[in-house]
């Protein structure tokens, strides 16, 4: 039953990683797989003072209070479901580009939409934030021209920024490396060659700071969120919405970069069987991120309405 119960975990870890290679919030998935509640608490209880059980040689009651057989078991299914899912992305980005650019402009327009149904006040200050974030994120996609860069202090941070996908539901951390320019060398270079011997070394020197930076950002920034998402809640949205939409320029398909590699050269598509197949494959990424999101609302109801009822079963027995 045990076992029965880790393969489940483990196939709903794969799926997690999966989403996480593609400009999808992984974090929303884990929702509605239902273990996001239990994937945060297990990060939050990886702390000294319970990494003091460990010291001591109390293994169990280690286990018992991280619940590191869940949270192992839910990382391994990850990992997996990214590599699997880099090496089919490996063809398919080269192969047919511009279909795949147009699936995720409709999974990060969708995504963008799903954010902002979170705000709960429309305000100045609140689209004030949102058209700055927006105008940052269009200056640094067309001005900079994001290319790859595996130097390992940037590689750390873009683990930093990207681990945010896997805490935050709504975000994608895939979606933030193609605005900083390495989500080719991450997805379709670096974990691919983990795959094999003759480059295992080669992916591995990529993916080690970025490794090291997703574990800062999953261990410290389940607690950041938690303060922004309750003291800044409609502003953090309004700036991260911001920030998708700006950044829609990196996965436009009709382009080229210039000469100096400082900007882009855009074209308007020629209108043709390949605009209206990737016209569709940017509905197709629209509806898979609506059906996401629905089911991840529900989900996160039944958590709360859940709650409500374990508050009155404590209250019925302190009043006894």
């Amino acid at each position: 039953m045990r076992l029965w119960n880790d393969i489940k975990i483990f196939v709903k870890g794969t799926l997690m990683g999966a989403v996480n290679v593609v400009p999808v919030s992984s974090a929303a998935v884990s929702l509605i797989l239902g273990v996001y509640e239990r994937f945060i608490n297990s990060i939050r209880a990886l702390n000294h003072k319970n990494f003091k059980y460990l010291y001591k040689g109390e293994v169990t009651e280690f286990s018992r209070r991280t619940d590191i057989r869940f949270f192992l078991t839910l990382v391994l299914g990850i990992v997996v479901g990214m590599v699997f899912t880099a090496l089919f992305l490996k063809s398919v980005l080269f192969s047919y580009k511009v279909y795949t650019w147009s699936f995720f402009i409709g999974l990060i327009l969708a995504s963008v939409v799903n954010v902002m149904h979170g705000i709960e006040k429309v305000s100045f200050k609140n689209i004030l934030i949102l058209l700055v974030g927006f105008v940052v994120s269009v200056m640094l996609s067309l001005r900079l021209n994001p290319v790859s860069n595996d130097n390992f202090g940037y590689m750390f941070l873009c683990g930093i920024v990207g681990a945010t996908g896997m805490v935050v539901p709504g975000i994608s951390g895939s979606h933030m490396m193609l605005l900083m320019g390495n989500y080719e060398l991450i997805v379709t270079d670096a974990i691919p060659a983990l795959t094999k011997a003759s480059t295992f070394m080669h992916g591995f020197k990529i993916l080690l700071p970025f490794v090291l930076g997703c574990l800062v950002t999953i261990i410290s920034f389940s607690y950041l969120l938690s303060w922004l998402m309750r003291e800044y809640r409609n502003e953090t949205l309004s700036a991260l919405s911001g920030f998708m939409l700006g950044s829609l320029p990196v996965v436009y398909p009709w382009k080229e970069p210039s000469a100096d590699m400082l900007d882009y050269v855009f074209h308007l598509p020629t209108i043709n069987g390949e605009f209206f197949m990737a016209v569709l494959m940017a509905v197709v990424g629209a509806v898979a991120v609506y059906m996401l999101s629905t089911a991840a609302r529900r989900e996160e109801k039944k958590m709360a309405r859940r709650k409500e009822r374990q508050e009155r079963r404590r209250e019925v027995k302190g009043e006894r």
